[in-house]
């Protein structure tokens, strides 16, 4: 029969900022059941609350089971009541329908179609699926097209009563087995994957490090820093928390992730540690000692990840490490691996003395090398000598285990500031991670007046770092971390602007390699080293998410904080990914003054945020869609297959950040028609308060003696 354009409207007012309506129903073209390959449907501002999807070609005089479905960061939301059936019934001369309904609504608007509510109770079905299945069964679980088919076909008995049951069961007579044979051969590359990781699990400490190496080049997943969005997966109390089974605890979690967007999950340390958060690790092979659960415990938690597309990054403790045993001398010097199960790492990262650096209260004399002349101390655990090639290579050889034997993608390096960025190199040589990042955390610049302006000499420090380490390692940018929580916190966004012009982090130079973020187990949690404002987080997000870099968020942002932070984060998370912003894309900085900072990012530019208590007023709509918004942020987005050509017309007046080489006049106040409202002075705290009075009194104090000269001279 011929095919017909069908064109589906809800009518749907319950969804939330971020989320879209999707119609999902038995044929394929309308995914199966499969909420991931649903037809999409689209609104306007004009015309809210009315959904229109595109044109849907069906065949004429088929049947079919639909429903809406809504998706966005917190989920999907299915509509309640039966499913609605159509009848497809179009004279042949006509070539388009449309089919327009209510959410939550029987009863449908019809032209040149039947559409009703199936009666009966029809569902759509589920399949029950094993976790160890083969390509048929992983396709019917997996969001292919095959995925909780519903029926395709009414079964009628003998009295011409339909048969729910039959009805409601998927016919593999019925599958297409086109899209059978493509899932089948990407399960098999799958399989073959698993296969040779296991096969080099086996193999490895038979197998030269070379020829290792390179057969794990093959397995790597390749990252692109595009697309990767890192959620950090625990914080300083996690340890706590699941009864000592925290890994199943995030288990539960993995499919919430994966639907949020994050791309990779970094876990705690570990190995067994003399401190229950993993930061002090003794026994490195020892993975069942760790207070977040057993070694096969984590290893059903990255297979879960892995089967959610999520990569997992270990936490690598390697600057220090505590002894589990005391030489003649009293000295805790002497380290065992923990390795119970595999007599070819017998002796692996059992160590002594000499692999202490020379001159630690730890050391027995034995080693080989003093400390670096850049390298940090730490006084709570024995400082590692990585300059001994036993010590490289105990701990490559305990990577390499990591990655082959337990599961991991990549890795996070601890306090790197206390070994050389050579090392970092050399361990991604020898280990070939999807990628890595390092903890690089040095003192900021700071005057009499506070945080300076300029941060040129901290972001070169993460540079120089990058660089040495050969690139092999992007770090955190603790830089755009300490400006950014310092101008939100005093109402400075002028500080978000460096002297040419470029965000003042390492986002500014080296965004590729840049991992950007707001909090950490250190900085925050209930250690709060150096937090970023409570109540300015979501301002945080806000800049990081649509900025350059790596965006990294915190677990207790949106596991610990309640549900409206994360579908906040989330939304953000969402409109990132819309916009497809590259690694490196170009910031268009229009205004940082200390109440906005107005960006526009990519080019040509496809976000657009405004931060502060002052409004930014609308841009060119024709081009931009209201993206998430919030206390004290905004964000547009760049309309989908917009092909206007762009400029910004409306650009904000220069920023005059205070301490700076352009900073105001002194006295001037500098408030536009926007800048100073109701709404703007109830979001502003006491001292801004204050400081805004004194300098609105002066200058009124002003005004009253220009007026009097002029009453006074004619």
């Amino acid at each position: 029969m011929a095919n017909v354009a069908v064109t589906f409207t809800v009518e749907c007012s319950c969804t939330e900022h971020g989320e879209e309506v999707y119609v999902v129903g038995s044929h394929k073209k309308l995914g199966a059941w499969d909420p991931l390959e649903a037809v999409r449907c689209t609104t306007t501002a004009e015309n809210f609350p009315r959904w229109t999807s595109s044109p849907v070609s069906l065949t004429n005089g088929s049947r079919i089971e639909f429903k809406t479905v809504i998706r966005g960061p917190g989920g999907k939301k299915w509509e309640h009541g039966q499913n609605r059936l159509l009848q497809l019934s179009v004279p042949s001369h006509e070539a388009r329908t449309n089919v327009a309904f209510t959410w939550g609504q029987p009863g449908v608007n019809e032209e040149d179609d039947r559409v009703s509510e199936m009666t009966g109770g029809f569902r759509r079905a589920t399949s029950g699926g094993s976790e160890k299945s083969g390509p048929l069964t992983r396709m019917m679980e997996s969001g292919s097209s095959m995925s909780r088919r519903g029926s395709r076909h009414l079964c009628k008995t003998r009295n011409g009563m339909v048969n729910e049951e039959m009805t409601r069961t998927p016919s593999l007579l019925l599958v297409d087995f086109r899209e059978f044979q493509e899932a089948a051969v990407e399960h098999e590359k799958e399989l073959d994957d698993i296969e040779e990781r296991a096969k080099l699990n086996r193999l490895q400490r038979k197998m030269k490090s070379t020829q290792l190496i390179e057969r794990m080049a093959k397995i790597t997943d390749t990252v692109d820093p595009s697309r990767t969005v890192l959620l950090q997966g625990f914080n300083w109390e996690s340890w706590r928390a699941g009864g000592g089974d925290f890994y199943n605890a995030v288990g539960r979690k993995v499919q919430l992730f994966h639907e949020m967007g994050f791309t990779d999950l970094w876990l705690p340390p570990c190995s067994q540690s003399v401190a229950p958060q993993g930061y002090l690790p003794s026994q490195l092979f020892n993975l069942d000692g760790s207070k977040y659960g057993t070694q096969q415990a984590l290893e059903d938690l990255l297979e879960k990840c892995h089967k959610n597309g999520i990569r997992c990054m270990a936490d690598i403790v390697i600057n220090h490490r505590c002894g589990d045993r005391q030489d003649g001398e009293g000295r805790w010097n002497q380290f065992s691996s923990g390795m119970q199960s595999r007599p070819s790492f017998a002796g692996v990262a059992d160590w002594g003395g000499w692999a202490v650096t020379l001159g630690d209260q730890y050391s027995d004399g034995s080693g080989m090398h003093g400390p670096g002349h850049s390298d940090g101390r730490f006084d709570a655990a024995p400082d590692i000598d990585h300059r001994h090639p036993k010590v490289q290579e105990c701990i490559s050889i305990w990577l390499r285990w990591l990655r082959l034997q337990v599961g991991f993608d990549g890795w996070r390096f601890d306090f790197v500031k206390g070994y050389g960025p050579e090392f970092v190199g050399k361990y991604c040589d020898k280990s070939h991670p999807a990628w890595a990042v390092g903890e690089l955390w040095t003192d900021m610049n700071y005057d009499l007046h506070g945080l300076c302006y300029n941060q040129d000499k901290h972001r070169q420090t993460l540079v120089d770092w990058v660089n040495a380490t050969g690139k092999k390692s992007t770090a955190f940018d603790f830089t755009t971390k300490g400006v950014l929580q310092e101008a939100c916190r005093l109402t400075q966004f002028w500080r978000l602007r460096d002297k040419d012009g470029k965000p003042p982090g390492l986002i500014g130079w080296l965004p590729q390699y840049a991992v950007t973020f707001i909090d950490n187990h250190d900085t925050g949690s209930t250690q709060r080293h150096w937090p970023f404002p409570d109540d300015k987080v979501l301002i945080g997000y806000a800049y990081i998410l649509t900025h350059p870099g790596i965006p990294s968020v915190f677990w207790d942002h949106i596991m610990e904080w309640g549900d409206e932070p994360r579908k906040k984060i989330g939304s953000l998370m969402k409109a990132r990914r819309d916009a497809a912003i590259p690694v490196d894309a170009p910031v268009n900085i229009q205004c940082a003054d200390d109440t906005l900072y107005l960006a526009e990012i990519g080019n040509p530019p496809s976000l657009r945020v405004a931060l502060g208590p002052r409004p930014a007023g609308q841009p060119d709509m024709n081009y931009w869609t209201n993206g998430p918004s919030g206390h004290g942020y905004r964000v547009w987005v760049k309309r989908t297959g917009s092909t206007q050509k762009y400029s910004s017309l409306n650009a904000s007046p220069e920023a005059t950040p205070l301490g700076s080489p352009r900073r105001k006049k002194e006295g001037a106040v500098g408030l536009g028609p926007e800048m100073l409202t109701a709404e703007t002075l109830k979001i502003m705290d006491v001292p801004q308060l204050q400081n805004l009075k004194e300098r609105l009194q002066a200058l009124l104090n002003a005004t009253d003696a220009a007026l009097a000269h002029r009453r006074a001279n004619g």
